[in-house]
């Protein structure tokens, strides 16, 4: 999506949203304004006798080609193929839509189909509100043909609980200009090569860091970890205990400190009021590389000048070169009032028409059928495309948002200095469990 920086970050990240008693208890206001898109237009009744009219809530993007693209080519086509059935495209901001989902859902007037962050598919799944569709009769060609990562987020306690909508993931960004005054011929292959060209890049005197990481949360120090060797929890996500405070995880996080300590990573690390992110300083000189999606792309070819960078895969650790799934997946509403029609819509959204349509305005195919088609229609698709292959999902949990927390708190007090390495994360990795089966 085409978002403001602070607005994609959240997308990557899950929000832990709690519905108190009292919203449930007014959900009945709640549904009156949930059926209403954010210009304040009532949608067309679900309940017509001549047609079947289906919600489809989401946040795509209005101020440019992306919430039009769905509503007048992919949605249009759909309602051509399928005449008797229509769909609202509702749309939403990021912050308010889980919220208003679980409202509606407990009141059992929930829109018909949610495009919903991939980290709030568990929740949904285990709050039983969303269906199976692992069932649908045309679920076994979406599973063989997606991304894997993408895949493995809709996969929750045995069953598929959501279709794959669109994706992304991190790689790396290097300005050409300050490798070429390092001396430096190309971007680092290596974790080995890339901690050393931090250090090469570096340059105080014109405020200048070798590298920037724009957090300390999963999102951003995942690659970091994975390749490296480390780890945050067991496959089934029980635990964390074990992995997020083992040997490996804790040398990754010790690597990242000594750099940060030796003033090769900049400001976006450890935030605060005058943190710079990646994505402001690295088009200023102030990062001579960082880890970005394919929005930024965009963003510095609106700049003037354009900043001369290159765009590579993570650099290979000890296990390999890994970076983070992020997107979105479509889930249907287990009380929907259409659920047959809804099933047919969500199918329809992984088909390549759909997905090549909302490729070409910034959503990352999931579909492997598609990857081809959507590198010639936006060239620089082609490294997050192959990073995909290897990109890793965050655990598909419901206490995913506050292991979340837990690590990255962890890792603040590590950076200020409170804690050591060992005690920071050892604690993190109790804490993390405990939210991992508190659900």
């Amino acid at each position: 999506m085409r978002l403001s920086k602070s607005s994609r970050w959240r997308t990557r990240k899950s929000v832990t949203v709690l519905v108190a008693a009292a919203t449930i208890g007014a959900s009945g206001a709640l549904i009156g304004l949930a059926g209403t898109a954010a210009a304040g237009a009532a949608p067309a009744s679900r309940h017509s006798h001549a047609t079947i009219t289906l919600q489809y809530w989401n946040t795509y993007n209005q101020a440019d080609a992306e919430g039009k693209t769905m509503q007048n080519v992919v949605i249009k086509k759909f309602e051509q193929e399928n005449p008797g059935i229509k769909v609202d495209s509702v749309y939403y901001l990021y912050g308010d839509l889980l919220s208003k989902f679980l409202a509606t859902s407990a009141a059992g007037d929930p829109p018909d189909v949610l495009r919903s962050d991939i980290a709030w598919v568990p929740e949904l799944a285990s709050q039983g509100v969303i269906q199976n569709v692992g069932k649908l009769s045309g679920f076994a060609a979406i599973k063989a043909n997606a991304l894997p990562g993408p895949l493995a987020t809709t996969y929750v306690d045995g069953g598929y609980y959501a279709l794959p909508c669109d994706t992304n993931t991190q790689a790396l960004f290097w300005n050409k200009a300050d490798f070429a005054a390092a001396g430096i011929k190309s971007p680092p292959t290596t974790t080995a090569q890339l901690f050393a060209d931090a250090k090469a890049l570096t340059i105080p005197s014109k405020g200048q860091y070798g590298l920037g990481v724009d957090g300390t949360d999963i999102w951003n120090t995942a690659p970091y970890v994975w390749s490296l060797g480390g780890s945050f929890t067991n496959s089934k996500y029980t635990t964390a205990e074990g992995y997020m405070d083992s040997a490996k995880t804790e040398a990754a996080v010790t690597q990242l400190v000594n750099l940060l300590k030796a003033g090769d990573i900049g400001s976006d690390f450890q935030g605060g009021s005058s943190a710079v992110s990646g994505e402001q300083g690295f088009p200023k000189g102030q990062y001579a590389m960082y880890i970005d999606g394919p929005w930024a792309v965009p963003t510095y070819a609106g700049l003037n000048p354009v900043p001369k960078y290159g765009i590579a895969l993570f650099p290979k650790g000890p296990a390999g070169s890994f970076s983070t799934v992020g997107g979105e997946d479509n889930v249907v509403a287990k009380d929907g009032h259409h659920i047959a029609a809804a099933e047919k819509f969500a199918e329809f959204l992984d088909s390549s028409f759909a997905q090549d349509a909302m490729a070409a305005q910034g959503d990352m195919s999931a579909m492997k059928n598609d990857a081809a088609s959507e590198v010639k229609t936006t060239p620089y698709y082609k490294v997050f495309t192959e990073q995909l292959k290897t990109a890793k999902v965050r655990a598909v949990s419901a206490g995913y948002s506050q292991l979340d927390s837990d690590w990255s708190n962890a890792l603040g007090e590590i950076l200020a200095g409170k804690v050591s390495v060992d005690a920071g994360l050892t604690s993190a990795a109790q804490l993390a469990t405990q939210a991992l089966n508190s659900n």
